[in-house]
C-alpha cells in the first residue's frame, strides 16, 4: 500500500492516544506511532542514499545517472489568444 493511502486509513480510524482512558494503551500507541515515524524517516533517507549510490555506480561504469526530474511549475497561461482577440476587435 502507498504511504498516502496508509496515512488516510490511519486517519480514518480516528485514534487519539490522548482520548484513550487506559494509560498503558495510550502510552503504547504513542510509542508505536513514534517508532513508525522514525522508521519512515529512515526508509526515506535510505531510499535517497540508495539512489545516490546507484547513480555513482553508473557514473563509474561510464553510464548516465538517473535524471533529476523537477516537478512541474504552476501552469501559467502563456497563450496570446487574448491579444489576438483585442487586435481583431479593433
Amino acid at each position: 500500500m502507498e504511504l498516502e493511502a496508509l496515512k488516510q486509513l490511519l486517519a480514518s480510524l480516528d485514534i487519539n492516544p490522548d482520548e484513550i482512558k487506559d494509560e498503558k494503551y495510550a502510552k503504547a500507541f504513542r510509542i508505536l506511532f513514534a517508532i513508525i515515524e522514525k522508521q519512515n524517516e529512515e526508509i526515506e533517507f535510505l531510499k535517497a542514499e540508495n539512489q545516490k549510490l546507484r547513480d555513482e555506480i553508473n557514473l563509474l561504469k561510464g553510464e548516465k545517472a538517473k535524471p533529476k526530474i523537477r516537478g512541474s511549475k504552476k501552469n501559467e497561461d502563456i497563450s496570446s489568444e487574448k491579444e489576438r482577440r483585442k487586435i481583431k476587435l479593433q
